[in-house]
């Protein structure tokens, strides 16, 4: 006969657990329930699938003229401009030369015409170029005219674009003679779906009308 307590008994048997009997080893827990005590897991990076291809990458076509077709339709005004921008970068070079006409050495007409084709190159650069770029795609012809040059993307021509436009006057001025110069790059504009000369299709710019659209510089 036992001499231990009945309520002892009780409370020995409840402290060995629910459904235990006493000396049971512990059984393993069950995966998914264990208790961790150590620092949270964090959480799998997703794997990395690339970039993801954009409608607007760089390497894309290159986007529509945000420029409507009217907008381009200025060719009365582009010949008169043309006009007056080859009458002022020719006077220097013209008057440069006057003093070697007069001479009636071969070789001095020679010197002649070699100096007043270099200043005429130098001049020639620092308007249709340097001086267009930094009055925004406008030369004195255009500014008079309210004509500018954009590029066909829609943003403004870059100087790599302007010296493209400037080299291809050699084509588009065809014939030399005043006041017919510039005939070929006429006619070519006429045949031009955009109103586009020889440079503008090669340089992919476009002359439109400051008076009809505002050009914002795409981003």
């Amino acid at each position: 006969m036992s001499t231990m307590p009945e309520g002892d008994a009780a409370n020995q048997q409840g402290s060995t657990g629910h459904g235990t009997h006493p000396g049971t080893p512990p059984q393993a827990g069950v995966p998914g329930q264990e208790q961790y005590s150590g620092p949270p897991a964090r959480p799998v990076p997703a794997q990395s699938r690339g970039q993801e291809p954009s409608s607007d990458s760089g390497s894309g076509p290159e986007r529509e003229t945000q420029v409507t077709r009217p907008e381009t339709r200025v060719t009365g005004r582009r010949v008169v401009q043309y006009l007056i921008d080859s009458f002022l970068v020719g006077i220097i070079p013209g008057l440069v030369s006057i003093p070697f006409d007069q001479s009636n050495s071969t070789v001095i007409h020679v010197i002649g015409g070699i100096v007043a084709f270099a200043v005429f190159v130098l001049i020639g650069l620092l308007y249709w170029v340097i001086f267009t770029h930094m009055q925004n795609g406008q030369t004195l012809g255009m500014k008079l005219l309210r004509l500018r040059v954009i590029s066909k993307g829609g943003g403004p021509a870059n100087m790599a674009q302007l010296t493209i436009r400037w080299i291809c006057l050699i084509f588009d001025a065809i014939p030399y003679t005043w006041p017919f110069t510039g005939l070929l790059g006429f006619i070519v504009i006429l045949c031009s779906r955009d109103r586009q000369r020889i440079g503008d299709h090669l340089a992919r710019t476009l002359v439109i009308a400051t008076d009809r659209t505002q050009i914002t510089r795409i981003q």
